[in-house]
């Protein structure tokens, strides 16, 4: 059947939540002839509002098509009832540009952004008609290719996928493009993906059973991640696409910076997206007034890790201020500091909303942010909370993390009573506490802690529940958490069971709250005898599933920082101190750091 008849003469955007998400066309949309061109299709595994609200997603879309050769389309994830409605007129998962199915492209890239997508990449390929196991797929089916920070641990789904990559994807498009249009079969072409940096390509390797029982890939040199050293000479869109339909982050955004230094003990993506490299101050305002200009937006994101550590965003902020004032334009500043400076810089700005202020103490007691290596005293933190009572903010959310390392009762009690000590010195009224579980992942300082079972958890959680008397409280499921950590740090068992419980129970947007079940993982986990404590708990070995790609931390800083973790002691952001050694800059050859190098 005709895909384009079927979506707009059949009725069936009648019958189903939010038809937009399925039909493209949208403002700065990029149509090409697709007659000899190579066509590749990126895929986030999620609703269109989720992965239309992923920089990273916009990034890749447009460099892929500013090659004159190459027509990259859009593939997002259909929710429940169009699924329903595709499957009954036997419609396969489609392009958004050309409503082409995408079992007839060259190339589908898979944006693994975080783990409990992977049911949904199940159900894509599914729906697609296309083999789920790479084993299975012939010459004729795309070459399945997926990256982004959770391809850092690629073995929960190494049956599944043709090739990973680790790096920033605007490092390696010609090289794909090259092999792309080559000659070569299908089977040719995989096989020069595995002589490319950066790529990972799981049937090239031998698998084997560790000491702990892991299956871990067997190799002679690790896959390195591939930087790019000079963000100003990456592409960036200004010419973003404007959704029809309200999205997650609906405004303009400009990625300022890409990395991050802190060097919080259990922050993956503070240590994927090392090291940290800023564009100049000039080349932000003209892509930001460019992007502004382009899509009509009457709001700025100023993208990174964290934004108040980009070291001139005072000048950034004074010369985009008469535009923004004029225009009417407010900007936000994503970040992760807490001190007065950022409450200073964020009062400067025009326009900005001073409703609700958002930030990270993460531990309630001092000694519990020195082992992770938040780098904040309760007086810094109380200082800030007072700074924005004065300066108009009205609501307060703080994000705290409980399960962390070597924590205790006493610690899960700091966070009720540095809330209570907020809510005293400022007396605003509405203040909520979001509290997550921590989860040890791979490639951190923290990679080989033990996962908190639920049943923990719940204990600590009812001491929290004191935060109610005085403010909202939102704590993360423990089962979500649980099953997070499990394909975290899983290896190719767990292969079996995502696709076990995607088929046969069905999970699916297992990252949506209201979709989660335990049970269905529950009831797999018990048929295929998986012993989740060899994945959730403590590991005693080096030799760990993902340790076949190499972040370029070296082994020798996470194991000091493990040491620094137990006796309490915190170290400075490398930008702006001495340099950790962590080994980033020097393999990457990157010269541009701030940091003193130690001698």
């Amino acid at each position: 059947m005709n895909i384009s008849k079927w979506l707009f003469s059949s009725g069936v955007l009648h019958r189903v939540r939010k038809p937009a998400r399925y039909i493209g066309g949208e403002y700065n949309d990029i149509i090409k002839n697709p007659k000899n061109k190579i066509r590749v299709g990126l895929m986030f595994p999620d609703l269109y509002e989720v992965g239309m609200s992923h920089t990273g997603f916009q990034i890749l879309f447009h460099s892929f098509n500013s090659r004159e050769n190459v027509f990259a389309e859009r593939i997002f994830l259909p929710w429940k009832d169009m699924i329903t409605e595709m499957k009954n007129a036997n419609i396969p998962l489609y392009t958004l540009e050309t409503y082409t199915p995408i079992k007839n492209l060259d190339l589908i890239g898979i944006t693994l952004q975080y783990e409990l997508s992977y049911t949904n990449i199940v159900h894509a390929l599914k729906l697609a008609k296309i083999p789920v196991y790479s084993k299975d797929r012939s010459e004729n089916d795309p070459i399945i290719i997926a990256g982004g920070p959770s391809a850092s641990n690629p073995e929960p789904i190494a049956d599944f996928i043709d090739a990973f990559y680790n790096g920033d994807g605007e490092a390696v498009i010609d090289d794909l493009i090259n092999i792309l249009s080559s000659n070569l079969n299908r089977e040719e072409k995989i096989k020069n993906l595995h002589n490319t940096e950066g790529f990972y390509v799981p049937k090239y390797y031998k698998i084997k059973m560790n000491n702990s029982g892991h299956i871990v890939p067997e190799y002679e040199e690790r896959i390195k991640i591939r930087k790019i050293k000079d963000l100003n000479k990456a592409e960036f869109p200004t010419m973003q696409i404007v959704p029809k339909i309200k999205t997650i982050h609906n405004r303009a955004i400009v990625e300022i910076m890409r990395g991050c230094n802190r060097g919080c003990r259990f922050c993956h993506a503070g240590f994927y997206y090392r090291p940290v490299r800023e564009r100049t101050a000039d080349e932000i305002i003209r892509l930001s007034l460019e992007t502004l200009e382009k899509t009509g937006y009457n709001e700025l994101s100023l993208l990174s890790l964290s934004t108040l550590d980009y070291s001139d965003l005072e000048t950034v902020l004074n010369e985009l201020e008469p535009f923004l004032k004029e225009n009417r334009i407010s900007i936000s500043l994503p970040s992760s500091r807490v001190d007065k400076f950022g409450l200073e810089i964020g009062s400067k700005i025009s326009g900005a909303r001073k409703t609700g202020l958002t930030f990270a103490p993460e531990a309630g007691s001092q000694r519990l942010r020195d082992v992770i290596n938040k780098n904040i005293s309760e007086k810094e933190i109380l200082d800030v909370a007072e700074y924005a009572k004065k300066s108009g903010w009205r609501r307060i959310k703080l994000y705290f993390m409980i399960g962390l390392p070597t924590e205790t009762e006493e610690d899960v009690k700091a966070i009720v009573e540095l809330t209570r000590k907020i809510k005293k010195q400022t007396k605003i009224k509405d203040i909520t506490v979001n509290v997550s579980i921590f989860i040890p992942k791979p490639h951190t300082p923290f990679e080989k802690e033990r996962f908190y079972q639920p049943k923990e958890i719940k204990e600590k959680i009812k001491i929290l529940n004191e935060v109610r008397k005085f403010a909202k409280l939102k704590v993360h499921d423990p089962y979500v958490s649980l099953i997070e950590a499990l394909l975290s740090r899983g290896d190719r068992k767990i292969s079996e069971l995502i696709y076990k419980v995607a088929i046969e129970e069905n999970a699916i947007f297992d990252e949506w709250d209201e979709e989660f079940d335990f049970r269905k993982w529950a009831r797999k986990i018990n048929e295929l005898e998986i012993d989740t404590q060899k994945y959730l708990g403590k590991l005693e070995t080096n030799d760990l599933p993902w340790k076949i790609i190499d972040i370029l931390i070296k082994d020798e800083f996470l194991n000091s920082e493990i040491e620094n973790a137990k006796i309490e002691k915190t170290i400075d952001d490398c930008r702006w101190s001495v340099c950790t050694l962590c080994g980033v800059c020097i393999k990457t050859g990157l010269t541009n750091n701030l940091a003193k190098v130690i001698k």
